[in-house]
């Protein structure tokens, strides 16, 4: 142990690492290295690195003579270090530039394992566990009404009211991880804080603990933790023979997690990282693609292979930085639920909104910055939806549902892998990166409205033509955008008003759901709505009273209670009194004497033009009354109307107690990169799943409401707060008024006491300064979350 202890001391000394603001985690079994290390393999016990010492004879000369020196000792020693740094070869205080002997052992901070492909991405689509329980009667009265009357009584939710914690994580003060970013840091300068990307102050534990305090195991049904591993020696990732050293935190029971067979399951990059694009099929070609991705030290290419986690217990996932702290107890409800779909919290304020780009110019000065995956991938989506101005998604946990997640992936194979050959945030030589996050939230937002318009254009009204949409059908459809405003059939032109919906928030469906309500969560605007980004490009912001969107139950006051009204219920006009769009017929339904496919039609309202489709689903929805969708589905079933196989897990029963075939794939729509090049029609759209010989039949209006059903979410939002720790005295005081409860965030989007606490590692304290820093969230730590985690030491 003398050798280990002095190599610690060593790196100590090189200002590298910081054991005071580490000790308690930080490993040093091993020490930095750089890239020409050779390795020689120790058996099970680990692996030695060897390099030999930089010949220092000049720097030891000059220090031998100036200790003999008189008076002008001072003044010689200042003159020979100005000529030695001209001249002379001092070492670099770069880890590159160390050398040394160690030992990586398997051991409480590592774990050594043979490198494994774990094969390429899967390509099939997932179904949602808890839709699947609700039958097609109980499918019809909540999604199509928005009741959750007899025919729901009694389905089991229980898949939908649980979730998976994912944590991402990395040791930046390990020497193993800091050897490994030097050996594999790219030819071009990165320009990058290493100090703050990289630093630990053992937040992971409490950050994990407060989660688990605040949902306890029922809700929260497993954790996962994302680490990093890294190659031993001079093997690449995907030779034949290559060891791995994957980091483990220091508390963390070892055996169950690793094996994931825990209620902890840690997954290292080099077990989940999974091309995913249509060009990468071989095993030779995805070797290669492994190797140039691992090891990684990018959190965005963390994030774009969240999709291929495996050993999950939920459908649900939540995605927590190590940063990020839980001050409160929270329900299922307050990050997802099976009657809304994810809660997905943004910013609609003026100063959030990102517009979509290419090659955003940000990558030029600040190529770490979130901004510029968050431009790329609101440019990648409009390929395939409308090219919208974006808002932010909250930085604080995020709820995402992994069907969807890899659903998103499987629509953007090329972009989700490509985001994975940055090995670092700042790397230049690499295709755009994209923020998975940002990417899916709003992809589950663009695909409702998509399912909305194809339900309405191509199942309900192209089906009424044989797949034409003739100009009969067509004055059809323009009667029903109208509604009731009759005076606009004759007319070219519809002033369409805000529809009034009833509350966001239904408490007497959570009740009889069986679903805790959420308890900080505010619910601002659900999918059952409408479309949520159209109103913030029609209203004014002060207009939006509701965290960003508008109220629609503004004029309800003087309605009776909603649970007494029929769901087809139709306020006056005069109650919906805002405007918010005009359509016009012949540019959205086309000249009034020419046919067309339906295909054809829903491609112009939905991406052409897709004003007209955002404005088309405002009027359908104020036409279908207070509650509900009613207009943009098929009518009920007949004995002529078309029908497809079951896709409903409730009522696949088998004959004579057989094993039952496997499910048909869920509905949804092409899992397809651009718009431009796809076919809608509904017999490529069913065609995977038609039957006429299976027993269960579904009508096509219960496979709309499915498909409808599949993209819900609601917007919300929570208490947050994102602060810099940058000095000890104003990190004291803010802990303090978290714990007296006095931090109540009240302003246009937060209102309450803070649920969520960010502490980001900005400190610019000196050393002093830094190990107060530690001792003061270490103790508050300690205090707030003295309870273990299953799996903890």
């Amino acid at each position: 142990m003398g050798i280990l202890s002095a190599i610690g001391s060593r790196v100590a000394s090189s200002g590298l690492l910081n054991s005071k603001r580490t000790e308690d985690y930080t490993p040093l079994p091993t020490t930095i290295h750089s890239p020409t290390l050779s390795v020689s393999s120790l058996g099970s016990e680990g692996v030695r690195y060897h390099a030999l010492p930089k010949k220092l004879t000049v720097r030891n000369k000059v220090r031998s003579l100036t200790h003999h020196l008189p008076t002008l000792k001072l003044t010689l020693l200042l003159l020979g270090c100005f000529i030695l740094g001209k001249f002379a070869s001092f070492p670099s205080s770069d880890p590159a530039s160390f050398t040394s002997t160690f030992l990586v052992a398997d051991d409480k901070y590592h774990r050594i394992f043979q490198d494994k492909s774990p094969g390429r991405a899967s390509q099939e689509a997932m179904r949602i566990r808890a839709y699947d329980a609700m039958s097609d009667d109980c499918v019809q009265e909540w999604v199509i009404h928005h009741i959750w009357g007899e025919s729901c009584q009694g389905t089991d939710l229980s898949d939908g009211l649980s979730l998976d914690g994912v944590w991402a994580w990395v040791n930046g003060s390990d020497p193993v991880q800091m050897a490994s970013r030097q050996a594999f840091r790219p030819s071009t300068k990165l320009n990058m804080d290493v100090t703050h990307r990289y630093a630990d102050h053992n937040e992971l534990l409490y950050s994990m603990r407060s989660a688990f305090e605040s949902l306890g195991p029922k809700v929260m049904r497993k954790m996962h933790i994302l680490a990093s591993a890294y190659p031993l020696g001079d093997s690449a990732v995907g030779e034949p023979g290559t060891k791995m050293v994957g980091q483990i935190p220091a508390w963390l029971k070892k055996e169950s997690t690793v094996d994931k067979n825990g209620y902890v399951a840690l997954h290292h990059d080099s077990e989940y990282f999974r091309p995913s694009s249509v060009d990468t099929k071989t095993q030779g070609q995805i070797q290669e693609w492994r190797s140039k991705v691992l090891p990684s030290f990018n959190s965005l290419a963390v994030e774009s292979q969240l999709s291929n986690l495996e050993a999950t217990a939920s459908d649900q996932m939540v995605y927590f930085n190590d940063d990020f702290f839980t001050l409160r107890p929270n329900s299922i409800s307050d990050f997802t639920s099976p009657l809304y779909g994810p809660v997905i919290k943004t910013l609609a304020r003026v100063t959030s909104y990102y517009t979509p780009s290419k090659d955003p110019l940000q990558r030029l000065w600040n190529p770490a910055g979130e901004e510029v995956g968050i431009k790329r991938a609101a440019w990648v989506l409009g390929q395939r939806f409308p090219m919208r101005t974006l808002p932010y998604i909250t930085h604080h946990p995020r709820s995402l549902w992994l069907p969807l997640l890899r659903e998103a992936m499987q629509t953007f194979p090329q972009a989700f892998q490509d985001t994975a050959l940055a090995r670092f945030r700042a790397q230049k030589e690499v295709p755009n990166s994209i923020q998975g996050f940002f990417l899916a939230s709003w992809y589950i937002v663009e695909r409702h409205r998509e399912a909305l318009l194809w339900s309405w254009a191509v199942a309900k009204w192209g089906t009424e033509g044989g797949g034409v949409v003739s100009p009969k059908i067509k004055d059809e459809m323009w009667v029903e955008l109208v509604g009731s405003q009759r005076d606009s059939i004759g007319s070219d032109t519809l002033k369409v008003k805000a529809p009034l919906r009833k509350s966001v928030e239904d408490p007497i469906a959570f009740q009889k759901a069986g679903v805790d309500v959420p308890l900080n969560t505010e619910y601002s605007f659900s999918s059952k709505d409408g479309h949520a980004l159209s109103y913030l490009s029609w209203l004014w912001y002060w207009n939006r009273p509701r965290h960003g969107f508008p109220d629609l139950t503004k004029g309800l006051i003087e309605i009776p209670a909603a649970e007494t009204i029929d769901p087809s219920f139709h306020p006056s006009s005069s109650s919906r009194s805002t405007d918010v769009c005009k359509l016009k017929r012949t540019a959205c339904l086309g000249p009034r004497e020419e046919s067309e496919s339906a295909s054809s039609l829903f491609k112009r309202i939905a991406f052409e033009k897709p004003e007209c489709g955002d404005c088309m689903i405002a009027a359908l929805m104020g036409a279908s009354g207070i509650s509900g969708i009613e207009k943009f589905v098929p009518p009920p079933l007949d004995e002529e109307d078309v029908v497809i196989s079951s896709t409903s897990r409730a009522e696949s029963p088998s004959a004579g107690g057989e094993t039952p075939p496997p499910p048909p794939p869920p509905p949804h729509l092409p899992l397809t990169s651009s718009w431009k090049e796809t076919d809608f029609s509904l017999e490529t759209i069913l065609s995977p799943s038609w039957s006429k010989t299976t027993k269960t039949k579904k009508n096509l209006r219960i496979w709309c409401a499915r498909l409808i059903q599949r993209y819900s979410y609601v917007m919300g939002s929570t208490p947050s707060d994102f602060y810099k720790v940058e000095r000890a005295d104003s990190l004291e005081e803010k802990l303090g008024r978290v714990d007296d409860s006095s931090e109540t965030l009240m302003d246009r989007f937060t209102t309450g006491p803070t649920t969520f606490l960010c502490l980001n590692d900005d400190i610019k304290e000196d050393l002093k300064g830094t190990e107060r820093i530690n001792r003061i969230l270490q103790n508050w730590f300690n205090d707030r979350w003295p309870r273990k985690l299953p799996d903890e030491i």
